[in-house]
């Protein structure tokens, strides 16, 4: 589903009083207050900044059914998403992790709990090599491949390597909310957990970012997905089952629709991959795009 939320001349004040939420978005592009009444595109021109690239954010921020359209993936600047990401970078290492992790030591201090303070430590350590592997590898890695330059790196091996720190931070809900000694008053638990949640949704969302629009735009430069696709020869019968992947029906519904198995399927989808050089379900749904095999329409 599309809702496109906010566009270039929505104004910047309405966007920020809709959605509290933007507040921890904008300063990751440079944006204060003050706008006036100045629309997404004038203050994105002030800034020379990619207006697509920031309404792509804030619509993905404040919706989890925004699915940008393949014509505005490719107004996005992978540089510019790179720059988000490393602000946001900044923020959560030098003040956000270390602000939460201070308060959560101190419940744990309060109560008098040693098992919520060695998950403090278990938290700080995933996060800070989650942030680690993108600042020394990926971020290195996109920026070489802008300038042209190939390497034995896949930007698929991206999503291995998220740390499971969404578990982690499950994990430290629960032991706050069932718990933690009973020493701590309600006035203690609620700016801490208050914070969590704001934290673990900013995790999601940028987690989202990176999958969702990030990895995909660079599988683009890794396999030429829009510039050289007449290069790949997929047979008939297997581009009917790359348009069934990409509207998201499962090997047996595809199976079913073309009457054929679920094995032959599976065959059919080996086949797509080794052609294409495409593994992810992002990266197959913009290859269809972009060759005609669905329309937007197919994903709404």
């Amino acid at each position: 589903m599309n809702h496109l939320l906010f566009t270039e001349d929505t104004k910047m004040a309405d966007l920020v009083l809709s959605h509290w939420r933007l507040l921890y978005v904008l300063p990751y592009f440079d944006i204060g207050m003050g706008f006036g009444e100045k629309t997404v595109k004038q203050v994105c021109a002030e800034k020379n900044m990619s207006a697509p690239l920031l309404l792509l954010v804030c619509n993905l921020y404040v919706s989890d059914d925004y699915t940008p359209h393949h014509a505005e993936l490719k107004q996005i600047p992978i540089e510019g998403i790179v720059r988000y990401l490393q602000n946001s970078h900044v923020d959560y290492i030098n003040l956000r992790v270390p602000h939460l992790i201070d308060a959560l030591r101190g419940l744990a201090l309060e109560g008098g709990d040693g098992m919520l303070a060695l998950f403090c430590e278990k938290y700080r350590k995933e996060v800070m090599e989650h942030f680690r592997y993108e600042e020394e590898i990926v971020f290195p890695y996109i920026r070489r491949r802008l300038e042209g330059e190939t390497t034995d790196y896949k930007i698929g091996e991206y999503r291995h390597h998220h740390s499971d720190i969404d578990t982690v931070l499950e994990d430290l809900k629960n032991l706050l909310v069932k718990f933690l000694s009973k020493n701590c008053l309600l006035e203690q638990y609620r700016p801490v957990l208050s914070e969590l949640f704001m934290f673990e949704y900013d995790l999601r969302k940028h987690t989202q970012l990176e999958d969702a629009i990030l990895i995909p735009l660079v599988e683009s430069l890794d396999n030429h997905v829009f510039r050289n696709a007449e290069g790949i020869d997929l047979s008939e019968r297997e581009k009917e089952v790359l348009a069934a992947l990409a509207r998201g029906l499962s090997n047996k519904e595809i199976a079913d629709k073309l009457y054929i198995s679920a094995h032959t399927v599976i065959s059919h989808r080996k086949n797509i991959i080794r052609k294409t050089g495409i593994k992810t379900p992002q990266g197959l749904t913009l290859y269809a795009l972009a060759n005609n095999l669905i329309s937007q329409d197919d994903l709404r």
